[in-house]
């Protein structure tokens, strides 16, 4: 992120700077359970081209490997789902406080001196 929400947090944003910190640690365990997701589809993948010839479904060692694949890579893409998922509300969260520090910048230039 470019913005630091810490900037400024003001007794009236503590609510949000809960909701940016826990976003936040949900954005990291995330993007760790998508690299052990990842790491899991390689290594079926690997086990699929490992399996001796013929490629095809009439080979039983195959076909269950190729199945174990197929899970493993829909786990990794529903973990990957859900990260972006979680990154969009980081951000919506962020440009809320990018919003609220612009209006306390006008607010600022507005005020008698």
């Amino acid at each position: 992120m470019h913005v630091n929400p810490f900037k400024d947090a003001g007794e009236a944003q503590g609510d949000g700077m809960r909701r940016y910190r826990e976003t936040f640690a949900e954005v990291e365990a995330l993007g760790a359970q998508v690299r052990r997701a990842r790491r899991q589809a390689d290594l079926s993948l690997k086990r699929v081209n490992a399996v001796p010839e013929p490629h095809s479904v009439g080979n039983a060692v195959f076909a269950v490997e190729l199945e174990r694949h197929r899970a493993d890579r829909e786990t990794m893409f529903e973990a990957m789902r859900k990260l972006d998922a979680a990154r969009r509300a980081l951000r919506a969260i962020a440009s809320d406080f990018v919003l609220d520090q612009d209006k306390t910048a006008a607010a600022d230039l507005r005020r008698p001196a």
